[in-house]
């Protein structure tokens, strides 16, 4: 008993150091926690009813802190296990778990939901830039993750505010044969590539958000003038 009072408070000492601050650094974010920063605009405080226990982990096998009733917390985030808090134990900011019969009442539950809701968005949009594709709803910047720098841009200010027209140029890289003479002077067959457009994405963006998607398809094997067909991608 005296080495596991003594293995605590060792902790209890160290967690100032490491985790004294609300955001967590995301090489210590876990996996299965929904976090609440970058998620909702306002911090999640509450205050205490009844004493509660801070756990270091979730799965709630070593004490980190004892709370008692009106002093206050912040939660950082949560997941099917419990809820991650912040509060201060005897002068030191110590962050960790609290179950969920734990968590004081009076939290607006829609928050949560919000949280849940804005956390679905990020991470679609996190697969569209890892696809090269394009969603309603994206930022300038998040597109531009996704698919570089436009060829062309336009602009507008209306009564319904800012309007923007990014158009991507798509190409395909067509192989050409030459000949050129080796050291011998021998003919030799080269191979090489030459970009040939065949397409073009259209984002338009209302108020630095996207709000439609049109890939124009051309088809260059077609005689005459080349065949475009529009197509609206959306979210």
């Amino acid at each position: 008993m005296r080495f596991y009072a003594i293995l605590i408070w060792a902790v209890l000492a160290l967690l100032p150091l490491v985790r004294s601050q609300a955001q967590i650094a995301p090489e210590l974010r876990e996996e299965g926690v929904l976090y609440f920063e970058d998620n909702l605009p306002n911090k999640i405080v509450a205050t205490v009813k009844a004493p509660l226990t801070i756990y270091l982990q979730r799965d709630f096998g070593m004490a980190a802190a004892y709370l008692g009733a009106g002093q206050q917390i912040q939660l950082l985030g949560m997941s099917g296990d419990g809820y991650l808090v912040k509060g201060n134990y005897r002068g030191n900011t110590v962050t960790g778990w609290i179950r969920p019969e734990d968590l004081p009442s009076g939290i607006d539950p829609a928050l949560f939901a919000e949280a849940k809701k804005n956390q679905a968005w990020h991470d679609a949009v996190a697969v569209a830039i890892a696809n090269k594709n394009v969603i309603e709803g994206m930022t300038p910047d998040e597109v531009t993750q996704a698919m570089g720098k436009p060829t062309q841009t336009s602009s507008r200010t209306d009564a319904n505010g800012t309007q923007q027209t990014w158009i991507f140029t798509t190409y395909r890289e067509e192989p050409q044969n030459t000949y050129t003479l080796d050291a011998f002077g021998r003919a030799a067959l080269q191979v090489y590539y030459v970009k040939v457009p065949i397409g073009q994405l259209i984002v338009n963006f209302v108020n630095d958000a996207v709000i439609s998607v049109e890939q124009h398809q051309t088809d260059p094997s077609a005689s005459g003038p080349a065949i475009v067909t529009p197509g609206v991608v959306t979210r």
